[in-house]
């Protein structure tokens, strides 16, 4: 039997001396215990080295896929097909094993077993194969860190990835949203306690109180940008008998910088949802369609598209009593 073993070195063949220990499923711990008793177990019988990190990628990649290389199928016509050897080649993985059968007609056998030997060929691997213990720990280093930058780099999830973190993101500011407009209305309504019921949008509510300021300036402020005529009319009049407290400057100044946090991450929210619309557009185009009844592009977008990804949604949204949140339809 022969057993195909890759490592951070290169591409190796071994022989197996003793069969019977394979065969008979032994425990092969004790034998590979030392160098000595491994040699008594198999035998190296070809040896490739990579010529660089590139190559041992990937030789790596396709032994992690179940695919046989350019430079494993070279290695494996050369010293099995063309040497004339008809013994079986123990593989680690099935899948591989496969591949082999199907591109060099090897026959290949993978069990239990294997497994042992296999656990036994890598912690003797330095000694079997002549390199020192040192520099096979750096060429696995070095190895290690190729294939992450390569899985990294090659995810098929990575756009969904990207997707993921934006609605997890976006979850994360209607909360934070939420909490500084319950906030900024518990704050400012011990000043202005009539403002919230005639100012119900919350956007716009953050950007009234930023302009007004003090309740005594609704007078003299121009609200137009923010609400209609009517409204405006009205803030101003219930101003002047309002029920509210008087508060200081410095109340006034904190509760002005509320709003503007609120007002700067409303908009950093609505380009979030931009990207996030875009981004799904581009992949997915068919979920914002009638099938889909709304479409993936309305109020509730975060705890829809991981369900219509496959995928299974790990946001929470607080409970409103059956409303829907504050900023939810901004």
């Amino acid at each position: 039997m022969l057993v195909l073993f890759e490592t951070p070195a290169g591409l190796s063949l071994f022989k197996v001396l003793d069969e019977n220990k394979i065969s008979e499923s032994t425990d092969l711990a004790n034998d590979f215990e030392t160098p000595e008793g491994a040699s008594k177990i198999v035998k190296l019988k070809a040896f490739k080295k990579f010529k660089d990190n590139t190559d041992a990628l990937a030789a790596a990649t396709g032994f992690i896929e179940g695919k046989i290389s350019k430079g494993l199928k070279k290695f494996l016509k050369k010293v099995v097909v063309d040497a004339g050897l008809k013994d079986q080649l123990a593989v680690q993985d099935a899948a591989l094993g496969k591949a082999i059968k199907d591109s060099l007609d090897v026959p290949c056998v993978t069990n239990t077993a294997i497994s042992e030997l296999y656990r036994g060929l890598r912690q003797q691997a330095p000694s079997l194969l002549g390199i020192s213990e040192e520099n096979m720990g750096l060429m696995s280093l070095g190895l290690a860190h190729s294939l992450s930058r390569y899985k990294l780099k090659f995810s098929p999830d990575k756009v969904d990835t990207m997707i993921i973190q934006a609605i997890s993101l976006l979850d994360d500011i209607d909360k934070e949203l939420n909490n500084y407009i319950m906030r900024c209305r518990e704050w400012y309504g011990w000043h202005f306690p009539e403002l919230g019921k005639i100012v119900t949008d919350n956007l716009i509510y953050a950007k009234v109180v930023q302009a007004l300021g003090e309740r005594t300036n609704a007078v003299s402020t121009d609200l137009s940008e923010h609400v209609t005529e009517d409204i405006e009319s009205e803030i101003k009049k219930t101003s002047e008998i309002s029920m509210g407290t008087e508060i200081s400057e410095e109340d006034i100044m904190n509760i002005q910088h509320l709003c503007t946090q609120v007002i700067t991450i409303s908009d950093y929210r609505s380009q979030l949802y931009e990207y996030l619309k875009n981004r799904m557009n581009a992949i997915a185009p068919k979920l914002d369609h009638p099938g889909w009844g709304t479409g993936w592009c309305s109020a509730d977008c975060p705890r829809r598209i991981p369900h219509q990804l496959g995928k299974v949604s790990i946001f929470h949204r607080p409970d409103f009593g059956g409303r829907e949140s504050p900023f939810q339809s901004s």
